[in-house]
């Protein structure tokens, strides 16, 4: 008895398992958004109970007193109560349909479970501690248990030691499916937390040269509006005296803009860029930068005709700045960067190259991986946000270089 209750109960775990392994590792390939990412959890979840009704030999009572309560439980706690009814919703279809067994106490028990934990213990189940979490998952696991058995004395004969033992066994599942998902979310909290991190230090960074450039478009325009206040001026003078004071203010305006658009929170969007202005409006922010590093960039395009992608600009702009700005410290006495496109059949490219340090056939093939740097405060992240963000933009990224001969990255991007 034992065995065959052990062995229904880790064939109905493994799908939970697998649900939650094949969301972790759907989410960055989709990079979806936060509800997004929450049913994605409940359509795989879905899909496996489909396929555990097909091929599994099913067990009225393991998957009554095991199955439904944990799946439910686990949506409850981790992802929401929309997805979580949902999943009730499935669960009890199951019962009333593919199991034609007694589906009254599965039904008012989970209604229960989902009222509590869904409803009027939302805050409760958001603790952040896996020993609340585990706390609030065996009380409503004991709560589901305690219901159905008082509902099923109603229905039936009394709870057999098969029922028991299922129910014991439960609780151990359920640990383990809570220890699991706790560790699967505090993952993916952690990842978005490095990301903001690496963006907010070079926001730091910028913020520094930037307030230097902005300077000096503003000391200018105070001069000039000085000079208006002159009694003595020609209609000429005046007007190019404004004018001037004016694209002062227009450049400091600009500087602001760009650097304000690259810190505020992205939307996903995707729209047509044309990859001339992104990288125009790119320079008007890393400029200031560079000549602090004393480097100048060139820029060359090699096709006058306008080159068109899909995708976003804030995020288009944050990869180009990342990789530039990299360009530049790897110049720490000053130097030359190359920025070129060109057209090629179904694809344009950006090439970037400078005349840097370089790398070593080592430090070539270690790039990407997460917390890798040759930056003595860098983080190493820099690099794997820029390489996501190409990927996710039907692109492609390549490094080649040699110490002490400078470095030289190509993005290609499909076009459809």
């Amino acid at each position: 008895m034992l065995h065959s209750i052990i062995s229904n109960e880790l064939h109905g775990l493994f799908y939970i398992m697998s649900a939650i392994l094949i969301h972790l590792v759907l989410t960055p390939i989709f990079i979806y958004k936060e509800y997004q990412r929450r049913f994605l959890f409940t359509i795989v979840l879905i899909v496996l109970i489909f396929l555990y009704w097909k091929f599994e030999d099913i067990d009225p009572l393991i998957y009554s007193l095991h199955l439904f309560p944990i799946s439910l439980i686990a949506v409850i706690l981790f992802i929401g109560f929309i997805p979580a009814f949902i999943t009730w919703t499935l669960f009890n279809i199951g019962c009333m349909v593919v199991l034609n067994y007694y589906w009254q106490p599965a039904l008012i028990s989970s209604a229960v479970l989902l009222l509590l934990g869904g409803l009027l213990f939302r805050n409760i189940t958001n603790q952040p501690t896996l020993k609340m979490k585990l706390t609030y998952a065996t009380g409503m696991l004991l709560v589901y248990e305690v219901l159905y058995a008082l509902l099923t004395l109603n229905i039936q004969s009394p709870i057999t030691l098969y029922a028991a033992y299922t129910v014991i066994f439960s609780f151990f599942s359920l640990w383990m499916i809570t220890y699991l998902q706790f560790f699967v979310k505090k993952h993916e909290i952690h990842k978005q937390r490095l990301v903001a991190l690496e963006k907010d230090r070079m926001l730091g960074q910028f913020a520094a040269t930037i307030s230097h450039e902005i300077r000096n478009p503003l000391t200018s325009t105070r001069g000039f509006l000085q000079l208006l206040d002159q009694k003595e001026l020609s209609f000429n003078d005046h007007k190019r005296y404004v004018d001037l004071a004016l694209s002062g203010v227009d450049q400091a305006n600009a500087i602001l803009g760009d650097y304000l658009n690259y810190a505020k929170p992205s939307s996903n969007l995707q729209e047509q860029l044309e990859l001339k202005e992104e990288i125009e409006a790119m320079l008007r922010f890393i400029t200031p930068f560079a000549t602090d590093h004393q480097v100048a960039i060139h820029i060359n395009h090699e096709n006058e005709d306008p080159l068109y992608i899909l995708g976003e600009s804030k995020k288009l702009r944050q990869c180009l700045m990342n990789l530039v700005k990299n360009a530049i410290e790897s110049m720490p006495n000053g130097g030359k960067i190359s920025l070129s496109t060109c057209k090629l059949p179904n694809a344009v490219q950006i090439s970037i190259s400078d005349t840097g340090v370089g790398m070593s056939k080592q430090q070539l093939n270690s790039l990407g991986k997460p917390f890798y740097t040759t930056k003595a405060q860098g983080t190493g992240l820099g690099l794997v946000v820029v390489m996501s963000i190409i990927k996710m933009m039907n692109g492609k990224i390549s490094f080649s270089s040699n110490l002490n001969q400078g470095t030289q990255c190509s993005i290609l991007f499909q076009q459809k």
